[in-house]
């Protein structure tokens, strides 16, 4: 979907960076991972923690996913418990501002599971979050697993609605009912829970009629945040084909390429974008990222810290971190982040990351836009006059607004953010 691609689903409402593997530079014997490592203790980060397990695998997700009855699981969970305590102590037990659990379904793990997991982050972090996130399928969430995660410190709860029609469902390959979010979302309420939901629209055979639909029924419910991504379907292989039994990446390839042919065309989901911004925006929600609106007071505080490029550990298979500057992942494959974990190995450094660059497309994500004096001040006059140029190239088809120290997206820049943010890299 060319002019789209900036509105790309992450998962969830958390924005996760495509997975890119890259090999730790050397500079005298000591990998970037390594230095990053031995930095001065920091203040504060934010906290993803990636538990990939999953009822079943929806065919259109490529992040790291496993099956719930893995016999890696219990690995997989002890991996997890020594890769924390182990990140922890290297950053000097930093503050956890902001917790983040994805996947995968989180709310699939059993109680002693959250148990465990809730010990590791709270002896390995000063974990005291503004905001702690759990992922959750609208059918996995009963009051002994919520009460679990209540114990850990939740405070909001992001629900994989999708769609609330059984025909999206269905081609979406979810396994859940439409009634099923509404339930979920009268539960986390009585837990007085703030709630997000994710939506996807652009699915095989979807009317404008029908995302309309989706968007009455999910203002109805009155969540405090509201996700919203075109389906994009990647056509070639992920990092989680070994982790499923079965046909493998063939049988995957089949569906994602009768589900594209099957998609609204591009011109479809442009209109439904704008559909979502008319009708979210009436509701009360603030557009306040790209693919993401807010009541007053309620934005994602965990995204923010993506969007505004500050320093996060990202623990987990598939699992992205940003400190210091520097970029780094985790394998995707359970088996191969396993035996890293058990073999001390450092993540992969992203070596082709331009700090720069990211920064400024980061920014531009959000309504507040770049920043162009707090930007040079950064990275200096001379990438900051380059990044204005390029800016300016494309302020005449109204993508861009200027001022002499902003620029902000224009809502027709929101649409077609990808042709903005291939002129800022280097």
């Amino acid at each position: 979907m060319n002019g789209m691609s900036a509105v790309v689903r992450p998962a969830a409402d958390a924005p996760r960076a495509p997975a890119r593997e890259g090999s730790p530079s050397r500079r005298d014997g000591v990998s970037r991972v390594e230095r990053v490592s031995a930095r001065p203790p920091l203040a504060s980060i934010g906290l993803y923690v990636h538990i990939p397990f999953c009822a079943s695998r929806c065919p259109y997700c490529d992040f790291a996913t496993a099956p719930a009855r893995t016999a890696l699981r219990s690995r997989y969970m002890d991996a997890l418990d020594t890769e924390i305590r182990r990140e922890g102590g290297r950053l000097g037990r930093p503050r956890v501002a902001t917790l983040y659990v994805g996947g995968g379904t989180p709310s699939l793990l059993e109680p002693r599971e959250v148990a465990r997991l809730a010990a590791s982050l709270q002896e390995a972090f000063d974990l005291r979050p503004f905001e702690a996130t759990v992922e959750a399928n609208p059918a996995t969430l009963d009051r002994a697993r919520l009460e679990a995660w209540l114990a850990l410190g939740l405070t909001r709860l992001s629900l994989g609605a999708q769609s609330f029609d059984a025909t999206g469902l269905r081609a979406l390959g979810r396994t859940h009912q439409p009634e099923d979010s509404a339930a979920a979302v009268a539960v986390a309420r009585a837990a007085r829970l703030d709630v997000n939901l994710d939506l996807i629209f652009g699915w095989p055979g979807q009317t404008i009629a029908a995302w309309e639909r989706d968007l009455e029924v999910a203002v109805a419910l009155g969540p405090d945040h509201v996700s919203c991504y075109p389906l994009e379907l990647r056509l070639d292989p992920d990092g989680s084909v070994p982790n499923w039994p079965g046909g493998g990446w063939p049988v995957l390839e089949r569906w994602r390429q009768a589900a594209a042919a099957a998609q609204p065309d591009d011109a479809g989901i442009a209109r439904m974008y704008r559909v979502a911004e008319r009708s979210l925006g009436r509701a009360g929600y603030r557009h306040y990222e790209i693919a993401n609106w807010a009541r007053p007071g309620k934005r994602s505080l965990h995204n923010l810290g993506y969007w505004r490029d500050r320093d996060w550990l990202g623990v987990g298979a598939g699992a992205h971190t940003h400190l210091g500057g520097a970029r780094s992942a985790n394998p995707v494959d359970l088996r191969a982040y396993i035996e890293g974990v058990e073999s001390g190995n450092a993540r992969a450094v992203d070596g082709d990351s331009d700090p720069s660059s990211e920064n400024a497309m980061l920014a531009l994500r959000l309504d507040s836009g770049l920043d162009l004096e707090r930007y040079a001040a950064r990275f200096g006059d001379t990438e900051a006059a380059r990044v204005r140029s390029a800016l300016r190239e494309v302020e005449p088809a109204h993508l861009v607004r200027m001022t002499d120290r902003y620029a902000r997206l224009t809502a027709r820049g929101r649409l077609l953010a990808s042709e903005v943010f291939i002129r800022l890299l280097p």
